[in-house]
């Protein structure tokens, strides 16, 4: 019992700040943008999205292959740059906006309110956060 109790008093005492929550969540976030944002994958997404309107519009015969062929010596260095801080601080608006973290005296829990649906996203015990999330359901919400 008593070791309970010293367990208890060093979790109250332990449990993360609600700023760790964020950091946390931010962080996974930016790793997913800076994966999704490289070059490569900005230039087949571009030629994906090309070849869809040019079949819309009636040309045929121009795959997205092929202009990913033709713009592969196309430098997309500052697009991809500017996407990323674009991505990265509209996701950092919206979870300073939908993310509340909730104190249940001995933990701390992160709670992301996604399209009228609370998600427990990350959990704070003892000093630590663990995100309860991980890179592919990352994009899903992105």
């Amino acid at each position: 019992m008593f070791l309970l109790g010293i367990l208890l008093v060093a979790m109250l005492l332990t449990k993360p700040e609600p700023q760790a929550h964020y950091d946390a969540v931010v962080k996974l976030v930016q790793s997913v943008v800076d994966q999704e944002m490289t070059s490569d994958n900005v230039k087949k997404k571009m030629a994906q999205v090309g070849a869809e309107k040019l079949s819309e519009l009636g040309i045929e015969g121009v795959d997205a292959e092929m202009l990913e062929k033709l713009g592969a010596d196309v430098d997309l260095t500052e697009v991809t740059d500017l996407g990323k801080d674009v991505a990265k601080n509209t996701a950092s608006y919206y979870l300073q906006s939908h993310l509340t973290v909730n104190d249940y005296y001995v933990v701390t829990v992160g709670i992301l309110n996604y399209n009228g649906t609370n998600l427990p996203v990350t959990i704070g015990i003892m000093g630590k956060i663990f995100v309860l999330v991980d890179e592919e359901q990352v994009k899903h919400l992105l």
